[in-house]
């Protein structure tokens, strides 16, 4: 990162950093932590100049003539992206740099939303997106994102397709869903802006929304009759919430019938990166399944209506190392006596040759609930062996997928549900019978009656044809082995020996909340990063509830007090940075005396040892008599782990330990008024400088927040256990 002062001009002064691809200019003394993110993301424009203001609504007077200096030069073309001031005033600064230049400039029309994948989305409403603007000529849309992928033009309206369905662009493409519920929609909308990232070929079409009634195979070939060729080309599609299908009809079949045209269909909602993302199942309430390996399936449309459709075919996969080396299509040597073969539903785990009904297994559609490890048991002497690999496949599989694998029979798969006998190679009522004993077969799928018998015929054993992987991954002794005594643990020391206390100390109120909190790490990647995020999550869980006083009590006191919470504390800093920060004003209210309130004003800067709770909203009613504003900047957002009952709060924060905060303004109460404490949290290497480069701005700032909380109404809904959290000014012990 360069950094200089721009030449003295008639106004303020301008700095200028380039920061990753951009040029940051900025009036105060320091860069904001948005326009750096920004400028670190935003990718290099080979026709433009990247260019993003850091400004704010204090503006000193001359600044527009002193950024103009900056770039008076005969230069390309400016991108232009603004922050913290509105979107007016972002526009208004495009057209008269552009008209004061004469340099065209491109900016997006309304506050972009940048994605995790570094994509600026500008929503196109009302002539929206990014927009060009020329000297003395009108401006002009360029598109939707950037940088444009190949397809943006075909996913750049909200497009009303019926009274119930409407299309609406997101980053990654569109989103066709019902219309009838916006609360259900607005929620899910965020998530799919965040998450899903934008890839330069492939346009993602996201059918339906959770919650919701299904949409309509209509709305999908309203949308799709509106699309060039160049967009049908692009266009893949991922089914997100229901939709109308009739019973057993796999959604790509539905839609190449409907629209009469091949469709390419993704098995799961991409997620991660544009380059390579990581595919998940979506369950029917919207949660992220299993990572499937089969990632784009062609569907053709049927010759007549009542002819058989043709299974889809496998456009691309994905292998990991760990299956080994390829020997053919879509199968790889795992040992030297099997073969993992990757399949629409799972793994399938078989010797080289291939079976009879292996057109059968391959066409089984996936269950977006269940991953399958396919035991093959065409001979019966082998399935003890496929299983023991099967098993030792899912120890090495990602944990998501690992949770929801289940062991299934090949023959259970060929005569199950799936595609019609017309359509695949074989007999479907053809019995493999074979003649062993009950020591050939040491699966959980065999009855007691059946392993009695000499002659089994291997579709009796479908009658409950599902094996769950238990979550410790090891299939056990063989029946009748004698146990084994564990080998002694080196589970640990650090934050390692931390997690273990924790995991021992809650027990079973630890393994209720881990069973629920795993489907929450794993539906949300920034939980995941580091190790054992689900303890660490679990950690935040336990804190957020009554078992966390112990901690606010050692850490506000005597942090040698308690061991076992120093050790607690440990796991919750390490869940509790993983969550989302907030940035913006947050409030407490504290019980103060006129001397405390003295002291306060007395001190420059106040320190708080441990967490420190907050709301992004006001409660309903205040326990104290003194309102606490705090200017947060790296606060972490409590809602995917608040507890349930009592101790549920709406909206809260929690500062982590060793902050500081800078006093701003200490007010007493008055007669029928509560007094006012305003604090703005110092970045980690900012001296307590008196007054700070963001005081005036931080104190503004609270205070519009507070006005804003008054004229909205808008509350916070605390539990009546957790109210006593909401109390404690930090710094003051």
């Amino acid at each position: 990162m360069r950094t200089r002062q721009a030449p003295p001009g008639p106004g303020p002064a301008v700095f200028r950093h380039t920061v990753g691809n951009a040029l940051v200019l900025h009036v105060g003394e320091r860069i904001s932590a948005a326009a750096r993110s920004l400028a670190l993301a935003i990718a290099a424009d080979p026709d433009h100049d990247i260019v993003v203001l850091d400004l704010h609504d204090d503006l000193p007077a001359g600044v527009w003539a002193s950024l103009a200096a900056v770039l008076n030069r005969p230069r390309r073309g400016i991108r232009l992206v603004v922050c913290g001031v509105p979107a007016d005033t972002a526009a208004l600064a495009a057209q008269w740099l552009c008209d004061r230049l004469r340099r065209p400039v491109v900016t997006p029309h309304g506050r972009p939303i940048r994605t995790a994948s570094g994509t600026l989305f500008a929503v196109a409403a009302s002539g929206g997106g990014w927009v060009r603007y020329r000297p003395r000529r009108q401006p002009v849309r360029e598109s939707t994102r950037y940088p444009a992928p190949a397809w943006d033009t075909a996913a750049a309206r909200f497009t009303p397709t019926s009274a119930t369905g409407a299309v609406e662009p997101i980053p990654a493409g569109v989103w066709i869903r019902d219309s009838r519920d916006p609360g259900v929609v607005g929620s899910r909308w965020p998530w799919l802006a965040a998450a899903v990232p934008c890839q330069p070929e492939a346009m993602t079409v996201v059918l339906g929304c959770p919650g919701t009634p299904p949409l309509a195979v209509d709305d999908v070939a309203r949308f799709w009759r509106g699309l060039d060729p160049d967009g049908r080309r692009h266009a893949r599609f991922v089914q997100y919430g229901p939709v109308q299908s009739s019973a057993g009809e796999l959604l790509g079949q539905r839609l190449a019938d409907v629209l009469a045209s091949p469709v390419v269909c993704l098995t799961g909602i991409p997620v991660g990166r544009p380059d390579r993302p990581e595919l998940r199942t979506v369950t029917a309430d919207g949660r992220l399944g299993w990572q499937p390996l089969v990632r784009e399936l062609a569907f053709t449309p049927r010759a007549a209506p009542a002819a058989a459709a043709v299974p889809p075919r496998i456009l691309s996969h994905q292998a990991p190392a760990l299956l080994g080396d390829p020997v053919g299509p879509l199968t790889y040597r795992y040992a030297r006596d099997a073969v993992v073969e990757i399949v629409q539903s799972g793994l399938w785990i078989r010797a080289a040759g291939t079976p009879r009904h292996a057109v059968r297994v391959r066409a089984h559609p996936a269950d977006p609930d269940r991953h399958a490890l396919i035991v093959d048991d065409t001979f019966p002497a082998r399935v003890r062996r496929f299983r023991e690999l099967a098993e030792d496949l899912a120890a090495r599989l990602d944990p998501a997928t690992r949770a929801r694998s289940v062991l299934r029979l090949a023959s259970a798969v060929a005569t199950g549900p799936g595609w019609p006998a017309g359509d695949v190679d074989g007999d479907p009522d053809d019995a493999l019978t074979y003649r062993f004993t009950a020591a050939d077969l040491a699966l959980d799928e065999v009855a007691p009656d059946d392993l009695a018998r000499d002659d089994v015929t291997l579709g009796a054993l479908a009658r409950d044809d599902v094996v769950r992987v238990a979550p410790s991954l090891g299939a056990g002794p063989p029946a009748g082995a004698a146990p084994t005594r564990p080998p002694a643990p080196a589970p640990p020391d650090g934050l390692d020996a931390a997690r273990a206390w924790l995991r021992q100390r809650f027990g079973t109120e630890f393994d209720t909340a881990a069973s629920a909190i795993s489907r929450l790490v794993a539906e949300h990647p920034p939980l995941r990063d580091g190790d054992e995020p689900v303890t660490d999550a679990v950690a935040v869980r336990l804190y957020l509830s009554a078992a966390g006083r112990a901690v606010d009590r050692a850490l506000r006191s005597d942090p040698d007090a308690d061991d076992g919470a120093l050790l607690f504390a440990r796991c919750v800093l390490a869940g509790a940075g993983r969550l989302p920060a907030h940035r913006g004003a947050t409030w407490l209210s504290a019980d103060l005396s006129a001397a405390e309130l003295r002291g306060i004003a007395a001190r420059r800067v106040l320190t708080e040892p441990g967490f420190t709770h907050a709301l992004t909203e006001p409660p309903v009613t205040a326990a104290g008599n003194v309102d606490v504003l705090l200017w947060s900047m790296t606060a972490r957002l409590t809602r995917l782990l608040e507890p349930v009952g009592e101790q549920h709060v709406d909206h809260r924060v929690i500062f982590l330990p060793g902050v500081r905060f800078v006093v701003l303004e200490v007010t007493a109460p008055g007669r029928d008024r509560p007094g006012r404490v305003l604090l703005r949290e110092l970045a980690a290497d900012e001296p307590a400088r008196h007054p700070g480069p963001f005081d005036a701005l931080a104190s503004t700032s609270l205070l519009r927040s507070l006005d804003r909380w008054t004229a909205t109404g808008r509350r916070s809904r605390v539990g009546p256990a957790a109210a006593a959290r909401f109390t404690r000014l930090p710094g003051l012990v």
